[in-house]
C-alpha cells in the first residue's frame, strides 16, 4: 500500500521539520512537501495533489490559515488538520475551521516530558483517520449535507424509555466532528424544549468557551459553557467545559444542577461522556435522551450500557455512520444493544424533539 502523502504548512522552518519528523515516524506516512505561507500551500496543493494538510491557524502575511483551508475546500477538497497554538485567539480560529470543512486540530508540539510523544500519537492517528473518512462530508456546507439512507432506523423497544413529554435532561456525547455536528444538530431544536441540554464535547479548556459561543449565536436556545453549582434551566445548552468532567447532581428538591471535577482524565479526555453518563445513576427523579454523535474512540458506550442495564427511563439515540465524519463512538453505543434509534445527524434533532412530544424539528 501506498503511503499516506501529507503536504505540511507552517511559516516556520523549525516547525516545519519538527511536524515532518514526527509524521514519518510512521512509514505508513510520507510528507510530500511542505509550505511556508499560503500562495506556496495553494500551490503545492495542485502541484502535488496530497492525501492530506496539515496546516497552521496562524501565517505570515496577509493570508492566513482560514483563507487557505476556505481554498482548500473550495479549489480541491482535501482532508485538513488544524495546527493551533493554545491562545483563546486561536481557540475562536480553530472553532471557525472545523465548521468550514476541517477535520479536526492537534496543538502545536511543545517541550517537555512526553508532550512530543502524545502530540506525534495524536497527529498520526487523526491522519490515518482523516484520509479514511475523506473529505466527503465535512467539506460540505452544513445546510448542502446529503446522507444516502435518511430513515431513521428504531433498533430497540425491548426497555422502557422516556416517555414523551416527561424526559427531563438531553445528553449530547461526541467528538472529532463534533462541533460541526453540533451546529447542525443545537440550532434545529425547538425554543420551547422543556429540558436542559448538556453537550459533552472532547475539546481542551478555552476551545469549549468558543464553541459555546458560537452555538449561541446559531440557535434559539441559548447556549453557555456550564459552571460549578448552576442549576440547570429549560431550554439552555451547557457545554461541559474543557479539562474537567461534567457530573449532574439533584438536590432535595428535584432540581438538577452541575459539579465540575478535574479528576483522572478516562479514555484519555476530560470531560469524558462515561463520567457524566455514570453520575446520571445517582439522579433518581428523571428521565433521560443521551445522544452520541460522530467521534473516535468508544466514549460513552459504557455508561449507556450501565444506565440503560439499571433505569428504566432513558432514550438512547446514536448518529448512524454514512453521516459520521468518524463512526467510532456511535459504532460503539450500538454495539453495546442498547441503542434504542439510529438515525443520520439531519434527523438526531427531531428524534431528541419526538421525546418531548414536539414534531417539525427536521
Amino acid at each position: 500500500m501506498d503511503p499516506i502523502q501529507v503536504l505540511v504548512v507552517d511559516d516556520s522552518a523549525f516547525m516545519r521539520q519538527t511536524l515532518k519528523a514526527m509524521i514519518e515516524e510512521d512509514v505508513s506516512m510520507h510528507v510530500i512537501a511542505t509550505a511556508r505561507n499560503a500562495d506556496d500551500a495553494l500551490m503545492k496543493l495542485a502541484k502535488y495533489k496530497p492525501d492530506i494538510v496539515t496546516l497552521d491557524i496562524v501565517l505570515s502575511g496577509e493570508k492566513d490559515g482560514l483563507y487557505v483551508l476556505h481554498e482548500i475546500m473550495a479549489r480541491q477538497p482535501t482532508p485538513t488538520i488544524m495546527v493551533s497554538g493554545a491562545s483563546d485567539k486561536n481557540a475562536h480560529y480553530v472553532i471557525e475551521a472545523i465548521s468550514s470543512g476541517a477535520f479536526d486540530f492537534i496543538f502545536k508540539p511543545s517541550a517537555g516530558p512526553g508532550n512530543i510523544e502524545r502530540i506525534q500519537l495524536e497527529l498520526q492517528t487523526k491522519i490515518r483517520q482523516a484520509v479514511r473518512s475523506g473529505p466527503a462530508v465535512h467539506c460540505q456546507p452544513i445546510e448542502a449535507q446529503k446522507y444516502t439512507r435518511p430513515v431513521s432506523k428504531i433498533v430497540s423497544k425491548t426497555t422502557d424509555t422516556a416517555s414523551a413529554g416527561n424526559a427531563s435532561l438531553v445528553l449530547i456525547g461526541t467528538s472529532t466532528g463534533g462541533p460541526k455536528a453540533l451546529q447542525t444538530v443545537i440550532p434545529a431544536l425547538k425554543e420551547n424544549l422543556p429540558a436542559p441540554v448538556l453537550i459533552v464535547q472532547h475539546m481542551p479548556p478555552r476551545f469549549t468557551q468558543s464553541l459555546a459561543e458560537r452555538l449561541n449565536g446559531l440557535s434559539a436556545l441559548k447556549c453557555s459553557e456550564a459552571k460549578e453549582g448552576e442549576v440547570l434551566e429549560k431550554g439552555h445548552v451547557y457545554i461541559a467545559p474543557g479539562g474537567f468532567h461534567l457530573h449532574v447532581t439533584e438536590n432535595e428538591n428535584g432540581r438538577l444542577s452541575v459539579h465540575l471535577s478535574d479528576s483522572v482524565p478516562v479514555h484519555g479526555v476530560r470531560p469524558a461522556v462515561d463520567v457524566t453518563l455514570k453520575s446520571l445513576l445517582m439522579v433518581k427523579k428523571s428521565s433521560f435522551v443521551i445522544a452520541i454523535l460522530t467521534g473516535m474512540g468508544k466514549d460513552g458506550a459504557e455508561g449507556l450500557e450501565e444506565l440503560k442495564e439499571k433505569r428504566n427511563n432513558v432514550y438512547a439515540i446514536a448518529e448512524s455512520e454514512e453521516s459520521c465524519i468518524v463512526y467510532g463512538m456511535p459504532k460503539a453505543a450500538i454495539e453495546t444493544g442498547k441503542v434504542d434509534e439510529v438515525c443520520p445527524l439531519y434527523r438526531v434533532a427531531s428524534a431528541i424533539c419526538r421525546q418531548f412530544g414536539i414534531r417539525g424539528a427536521d
